[in-house]
């Protein structure tokens, strides 16, 4: 694992992610027509990571996401240019077993043979690691994957996880994908997600360096209102309602005002900007939505502005 990293430094995005620490996520897409402009705007903007699941797309039947990805992949010539995050063995199919499975039928529906980074999209406390890790390893060992990682992982597991893979001599978990971004979530989004955003992950991040790739990194959506007190009473309220993340709100509008930039935009900034390396999922809806982002992948902020926008304390720093 690498070093960490100081708070104002840019993580180093993986090998073939493209030089921006973001990943495109593709769940809201399952119609050529509606992801199309989308994907373009992300690859035209320097964009060449993107984040799937096997259990993304119902609307328009299982594994429309995934199709429509390698659809628009395969129409632009790009196939060996992406890079993928993968992911499977979701609950109630969180099984050993059920891996490779589902991440042939995921290359099927893509047109690919191989993912550079596959995680397990929930964790099943039933099964031992040990179990889980020696299924990965093998298709790390077999080229189908480039390694590995968790989603949705509470901190005991991936840490017996990381024990596990170097008392045996196989692959080590090379990321971990839970929630993220400056406003808590407060109740999870959906059944059996879980945050990062504690003292006791970001401890550890800083000091192992494993790379962190948060889904709900701007805080879906919230940072979009047209005004903070709204979350309390929206359909956000349930998950980010709190009087902190109002705060959190008001601050990041603050100080994108200031910098000439979205609130959204300081969001991400304030997700790239922590002691360990992170390579943020984002959620654009609309071909602006991605260019607003990518304009904020590369800024930074400082350790003075990360701890005034999560904590509040003083007044706003101004550099």
């Amino acid at each position: 694992m690498s070093a960490a990293l100081p708070p104002s430094s840019s993580a180093t995005a993986p090998e073939g992610t493209g030089q921006l620490p973001v990943l495109l996520g593709t769940s809201a897409f399952g119609q050529n027509e509606r992801a199309f402009p989308v994907y373009d705007a992300y690859w035209e903007g320097g964009g060449r990571a993107f984040d799937t699941a096997w259990l993304y797309g119902h609307a328009y039947g299982p594994g429309c996401c995934e199709r429509t990805f390698g659809a628009w992949a395969k129409s632009r010539g790009v196939e060996d240019e992406v890079w993928v995050l993968a992911k499977g063995a979701h609950t109630p199919e969180c099984l050993p077993d059920r891996v490779e499975p589902q991440l042939a039928e995921s290359f099927e529906r893509m047109g690919r043979e191989s993912a550079a980074l596959y995680m397990l999209h929930r964790d099943n406390a039933e099964v031992p690691v040990g179990e889980f890790v020696s299924v990965l390893d093998g298709l790390v060992k077999r080229g189908l994957i480039g390694s590995y990682g968790m989603s949705n992982w509470p901190l005991d597991r991936v840490r017996e996880a990381v024990a596990y893979a170097r008392a045996h001599g196989l692959a080590e978990p090379a990321g971990v994908s839970n929630q993220f971004s400056l406003i808590d979530m407060v109740q999870p989004i959906y059944p059996g997600t879980i945050s990062a955003n504690d003292a006791a992950w970001r401890a550890w991040l800083a000091e192992g360096g494993m790379c962190l790739y948060p889904w709900a990194s701007q805080g879906r959506g919230a940072h979009a209102l047209a005004d903070p007190a709204e979350l309390a009473s929206g359909p956000l309220a349930e998950s980010w309602y709190s009087e902190a993340n109002v705060g959190r709100l008001h601050r990041a509008r603050r100080l994108a005002e200031h910098k000439g930039t979205s609130s959204t935009g300081i969001a991400l900034a304030w997700t790239l900007s922590q002691p360990f390396p992170v390579v943020a999922l984002i959620g654009p809806r609309q071909p602006e939505e991605v260019r607003d982002s990518l304009a904020a992948a590369s800024r930074r902020l400082t350790a003075q502005e990360c701890d005034w926008l999560e904590h509040g304390t003083g007044e706003m720093p101004v550099l």
